[in-house]
């Protein structure tokens, strides 16, 4: 059973399409990067998957229920809330036991303890949150969003804004809660951090998913040439290549080297090989994400 099968969905504001048939199907225990430009329609998917709003059309299942019974599972699920909504007040240990409570879950003070330091709040159940620092707040709003120990979480921007340790904490803990079987679906603007951690990413335009997959796949449909970094002894010079020759250029210690397939690449080392040129490095440079995405 997959996590999330989203069919058709619709979303309109008056005569405004803001989501067009958008088809999307997350796997059980992957972490799912959602990307998009502002006004691409993303946000507003997140509200139809998490209940705040409606769909105008289309079908949209978690866990194996429709959201139209969202009430039967929404124990089994966790959304991050922006940090601008935390209620200032309240210790963090109240904050818990009060949003727990909302969801119908029943908490324990030993539970409160355990989310706390889990993301990294140990000793803070006393403090009130408008004490907090940026990163406390993030970290508190993934609590909230652990309560009750849910299969499926909605995690918006959890690092953005964070010092990178504390950013680096809250990658371990999410390939941690992946560990443990849970989904979680990912926005972010950090496209290094989502090319990093995610299993696929879908990417939003226009109210349409216009790429979805691995990284690697995706790269792999952009279908330009390959280029590949390769450090030799002794260095490689146009005679080694002569059929290559106006493709290679030096960069510090490697030559850099355009091919038109990934296959080529075996019959070039064997190639060298029988030159006896020693091939002590080859790294492929692929698009990053970042660059996929600017091309959208």
């Amino acid at each position: 059973m997959n996590a999330i099968e989203v069919r058709g969905l619709k979303k309109s504001f008056g005569t405004k399409e803001v989501l067009q048939e958008v088809d999307l199907t997350v796997e059980r225990g992957e972490i799912f990067g959602f990307l998009g430009r502002n006004g691409a329609g993303k946000s507003t998917f997140i509200q139809i998957m998490s209940g705040i709003t409606h769909s105008t059309g289309g079908t949209v299942v978690l866990l194996g229920k429709p959201t139209d019974r969202l009430d039967a599972i929404k124990q089994r699920i966790g959304v991050m809330p922006d940090t601008s909504n935390l209620y200032h007040d309240m210790t963090a240990r109240a904050f818990l036991e009060y949003m727990a409570g909302l969801s119908g879950v029943r908490i324990s003070k030993q539970e409160v303890l355990r989310l706390l330091e889990q993301v990294g709040l140990s000793g803070t159940e006393r403090q009130k949150i408008r004490s907090f620092s940026f990163g406390m707040k993030k970290k508190i709003s993934i609590a909230q969003a652990l309560t009750g120990n849910p299969e499926l979480l909605f995690l918006d921007e959890p690092t953005s804004g964070l010092d990178p340790e504390s950013a680096i904490d809250i990658q371990r803990l999410l390939f941690a809660l992946k560990a443990n079987g849970k989904t979680i679906f990912l926005t972010s603007h950090n496209l290094n951090e989502i090319e990093k951690i995610c299993d696929r990413v879908a990417i939003m335009a226009e109210g349409r998913i216009v790429r979805c997959g691995t990284v690697a796949s995706l790269q792999e449909a952009i279908g330009q040439e390959i280029q590949i970094h390769i450090r030799t002894v002794p260095r490689l010079e146009t005679s080694h290549l002569p059929e290559y020759a106006r493709l290679l250029s030096q960069i510090d210690e490697c030559t850099r080297l355009e091919l038109t397939s990934k296959e080529d690449i075996p019959n070039l080392l064997v190639s060298l090989a029988k030159q006896d040129v020693k091939v002590y490095e080859v790294q492929i440079e692929r698009q990053s994400l970042e660059e996929i995405f600017l091309a959208v």
